[in-house]
């Protein structure tokens, strides 16, 4: 009797995402607010230690500071803490008392001078100061946006994926090690460019568009058998129908080294130096989608871009319909963000009176499991009739520093481990579940890894605050498949609405 030794089966990589826990209690993951608030509440605590002159009042005094201190910071409501909901609720009552609540576009007034060129007229309230300028990618027109109270500059390409759903494991696997090449060779290049943005952009397409065509383009003399079975064809096949683009959007900060290299290129004129610089950073994240097997549709030159931020207020407006498009064109005729769980907006060419209703959402939990490739296909692909973008900024940075990051993660997890084992503490398994993250890190650190901060955003467009409701729970849903935990950004859906536009925000520095 022989018996053959069987090979172990071949596991497919998992991508590990979140954290298990957070690192520390007060200093990291905390805002200066936050920690000017202990510090505030701690140091009251102490006064009344001194001046106090009753002994009950004296250590009421003391014991009130640190609680009070808890209350506000760490004591979670409604989703998040009162020192959040704070700034928030003091932000949007401001903004209900300026005059940019109800915002309204200047363009039909603003006119033309002479010499052809049209007036500027400023974005509406949550996008900040923009300078649009012009360069030449190839034999065509990129354009270069000066993102001037975030000092960022930043140009836009219209991607094809790769269709990984299609391939098998294998070439899943070797289609993101191509990928994680791109974010290397960003991070840890000499160039300028330490953000990327990925957009993905969800709308419904015409259901009936190939019936349409058929009827146009068919052919009537053909024999009746062959109709009726194409017309049972056609009746087979579903009828809802989505049309996705993808883009691809790098980013600049705006630096001394940056201004004095535009400076040199551009003989003088910084913003042509700007645009060759963008153009020549292009040209090479090109070359490194080209190996990653993701095809560049097209640069955005300035008609294009404005026609697709234009579709992100107005869904109706098709992206590709760039006849009459400017920049000035690309806001909306009229905004309203004085409902706090949606944003109002409405274009001159909407088909209906009613404005479209956009309400944005921050990812703000990524996956704490193994996960595929694949694990955001419930939310880019298996959610039908749902106008949505899709909004990941990634915030890279060179191979040493993240090493030298996760080295000095990797200590105070190590210590707390030894001194709760030091303790005779039951192992906690959260703990070991954030100290094997932290070793698979650093050996992907190890092989050359960047070192990616990333945050996402998704919007939900509808034509009403029901539809929006519905949808908003549609996506909740499918983010729950995909393993990602959704906050509502009520209260300032104007400002978390600019995160899912072509700008590479949402990340702070």
């Amino acid at each position: 009797m022989s018996t053959t030794q069987q090979e172990p089966p071949q596991y497919r990589r998992a991508y590990l995402l979140g954290k298990a826990k957070p690192s520390a209690l007060i200093g990291r993951n905390r805002e200066t607010g936050e920690i000017g608030v202990i510090v505030l509440c701690c140091a009251l605590s102490l006064l009344s230690g001194f001046f106090v002159p009753t002994t009950f009042l004296k250590v009421l005094g003391i014991l009130a500071g640190p609680a009070l201190a808890l209350v506000v910071v760490f004591m979670p409501y409604n989703g998040r803490t009162i020192y959040k909901w704070y700034e928030i609720n003091r932000s949007y009552k401001r903004l209900l008392r300026s005059p940019q609540a109800t915002w309204r576009s200047r363009a039909m007034e603003a006119g033309t001078r002479i010499d052809g060129t049209e007036v500027e007229i400023g974005p509406p309230p949550g996008v900040g100061r923009l300078r649009w300028l012009r360069a030449q990618f190839g034999p065509d027109e990129i354009a270069v946006l000066m993102h001037l109270d975030r000092r960022t500059v930043t140009a836009t390409l219209e991607i094809e994926g790769p269709g990984v759903g299609s391939r098998d494991s294998e070439d899943q696997e070797a289609l993101v090690d191509r990928f994680g090449t791109l974010l290397r060779h960003v991070a840890n290049g000499d160039g300028f460019v330490t953000r990327l943005q990925m957009l993905a952009r969800t709308l419904p397409a015409d259901p009936d568009a190939h019936a349409k065509d058929v009827a146009r383009r068919g052919d009537e003399q053909a024999p009746r058998w062959l109709q009726e079975s194409y017309e049972h064809l056609l009746s087979m096949v579903s009828t809802s129908s989505e049309q996705h683009r993808a883009y691809l959007i790098a980013c600049m900060p705006y630096t001394k080294d940056l201004a004095s290299e535009a400076y040199v290129i551009g003989r003088g004129a910084v913003d042509v130096g700007i645009g060759i610089i963008m153009a020549r950073e292009l040209a090479d994240i090109c070359a490194r989608l080209a190996d990653a097997d993701i095809k560049v549709r097209q640069p955005l030159g300035p008609v294009a871009l404005s026609s697709l931020i234009h579709s992100m207020y107005d869904p109706d407006h098709p992206i590709d319909h760039l006849h009459a498009m400017s920049r000035r064109n690309a806001w909306p005729a009229e905004l309203d963000a004085t409902h706090p769980q949606f944003l109002r907006a409405k274009t001159r060419e909407s088909t209906t009176a009613e404005p479209w209703c956009h309400a944005t959402a921050w990812i703000k939990e990524w996956p704490l499991t193994p996960v595929g490739v694949n694990f955001l296909a419930p939310l880019l692909v298996h959610t039908p009739d749902v106008i949505r973008t899709v909004a990941v900024t990634m915030d890279l940075e060179p191979t040493d520093v993240a090493i030298e990051r996760m080295l000095t993660e990797k200590i105070n997890t190590d210590a707390e481990a030894s001194r709760q084992a030091k303790l005779g503490r039951v192992d906690d398994p959260r703990e070991r579940a954030h100290a094997g993250r932290v070793d698979q890190r650093g050996e992907d650190l190890a092989s050359g890894a960047a070192g990616v901060n990333l945050v996402g955003y998704i919007t939900v467009s509808a034509r009403g605050p029901e539809p929006l409701n519905r949808d908003k729970r549609t996506i909740r849903a499918s983010a729950g498949k995909s393993f990602l935990k959704l906050e509502w950004c009520d209260r300032e859906h104007h400002r978390a609405f600019t995160n899912t536009l072509p700008f590479a925000t949402g990340l702070r520095k």
